[in-house]
C-alpha cells in the first residue's frame, strides 16, 4: 500500500491545513481560510434550528459557538495527522520499530504521525532515512504550530464575543429602542453627551465589524436575550441617531460627522454579518416621531421621515440580520 503518491497526497492536504490554519488565525484581513468558511456557514445554518442550538448536547458544552471552535480546531488536526500519515505511506521502510526494526503497518504509521502531530515525542517507532528524518521533524512542527496559534485563536475569538456583548449591553444600556437612546442621551440645549456616547458606540461597533470579518464563526455566539444580540443593538444605535438628527431644536443634532461615523459602522457590520435565514424578513418600521415626543425629545417629523428614507436600505438590510440570527426588531416583539 505503499508508493511516491502517497507523499504527494499527504503533503498536499498537509499544506492545505496549515494554509487554512494560519489564513484564519494570522491573515485576518483577509477573512478565514476556505475549510473555517465552509464549516462556518454550515454551522450557522444549523444553529439557527432551535431544536440544534436548544439540544442538551450543545447547552452542555457551551453553545453553538464552542462546537465551532472545537470542529474548527479538530479538522486541522484531523487534517494534519492524515497528511502526515499518507506521507508516511510512501515507502515500505518509511516507519520501523525501535527495537525490531521490521516496517511499520499501515496503522502503526498512523499512530506514529498522530504522536509527532500532537507533539507527544518518540514510541515505540521511528523513521527511517533522511527524508522521512526531516518528514518527522516537520509533522513536529506542524503540531506546535497548531497549538500556538489555536491558543491564539481561542484568546481572540473570546475577546470578541466579550466585546461583541458589552457593546450591545452598553446600546440597551441607553434604552430598547432607537428613541429611547435618543432621548437618554439629550440634555436640554446641548448635544454634548450624545456626541461623547455615539463617538464611543461607533468606535466599538466597527471594531465588532472587523472581528466579525475575521472570525464568522462569531455568529454562532448569539445569546438567547435580545438585550445582548449585536444585530438588534446595532439596528437601535441606527435609529437613535436617525431620530436625534431629526430633533426640532440644532443643539440635539449631532455633528454630521458623528452621524458618518455611525453610518459608516453601521455599514461594516452589515457587510460581514450573516443573512442566510433572514432572506423573507419584513422591512424595517417605521420610526415614530410621537414616541420620540412622549419621551422629552422634540422631533421633526418631515425631518425624520428623510432621514429615515436615506437609511431605509440600510434599515432594511438590518432587519434581514436580525431576522436571520432569529431576533424581532427592537421594539416590535409580541
Amino acid at each position: 500500500m505503499t508508493g511516491w503518491w502517497w507523499d504527494v497526497i499527504g503533503l498536499a492536504i498537509v499544506a492545505f491545513a496549515v494554509v487554512d490554519e494560519v489564513r484564519t488565525t494570522l491573515a485576518v484581513a483577509s477573512g478565514p481560510g476556505p475549510l473555517t468558511q465552509v464549516l462556518t456557514r454550515v454551522a450557522w445554518r444549523l444553529t439557527r434550528r432551535p431544536a440544534v442550538a436548544d439540544s442538551a448536547p450543545v447547552r452542555f458544552v457551551g453553545g453553538p459557538g464552542v462546537v465551532l471552535i472545537g470542529a474548527t480546531l479538530g479538522s486541522w488536526f484531523t487534517l494534519l495527522w492524515v497528511g502526515w500519515s499518507l506521507v508516511f505511506l510512501g515507502d515500505d521502510e518509511a516507519v520501523v520499530g525501535s527495537s525490531s526494526g521490521a516496517p511499520a503497518s499501515v496503522w502503526e504509521r498512523f499512530y506514529f504521525a498522530g504522536y509527532n502531530v500532537a507533539t507527544l515525542g518518540n514510541g515505540g517507532y521511528q523513521p527511517a532515512g533522511a527524508g522521512f528524518q526531516l518528514a518527522t521533524m516537520a509533522s513536529a512542527l506542524s503540531g506546535m504550530l497548531l497549538i500556538t496559534l489555536g491558543v491564539s485563536y481561542l484568546t481572540s475569538v473570546i475577546s470578541a464575543v466579550v466585546g461583541k456583548r458589552s457593546f450591545a449591553s452598553q446600546v440597551t444600556g441607553f434604552g430598547s429602542t432607537g428613541p429611547e437612546v435618543a432621548s437618554g442621551l439629550t440634555s436640554s440645549g446641548t448635544s454634548f453627551p450624545a456626541v461623547v456616547s455615539l463617538s464611543s458606540l461607533s468606535s466599538t461597533l466597527t471594531t465588532v465589524g472587523q472581528q466579525h470579518r475575521a472570525y464568522p464563526l462569531l455568529h454562532a455566539y448569539r445569546p438567547r436575550s435580545p438585550e445582548l444580540g449585536t444585530a438588534p443593538a446595532v439596528a437601535v444605535l441606527l435609529d437613535a441617531v436617525l431620530v436625534l438628527s431629526a430633533a426640532t431644536d440644532p443643539a440635539d443634532r449631532p455633528p454630521p460627522g458623528v452621524r458618518r461615523s455611525v453610518l459608516s459602522a453601521v455599514q461594516q457590520y452589515v457587510t460581514h454579518a450573516p443573512t442566510a435565514g433572514g432572506e423573507q424578513a419584513t422591512p424595517a418600521p417605521a420610526l415614530d416621531a410621537a414616541e420620540a415626543g412622549r419621551l422629552g425629545l422634540a422631533v421633526d417629523p418631515a425631518r425624520l421621515a428623510e432621514q429615515t428614507a436615506d437609511c431605509a436600505e440600510l434599515r432594511d438590510e438590518l432587519s434581514r440580520r436580525i431576522t436571520a440570527a432569529s431576533y424581532d426588531w427592537p421594539g416590535t416583539s409580541t
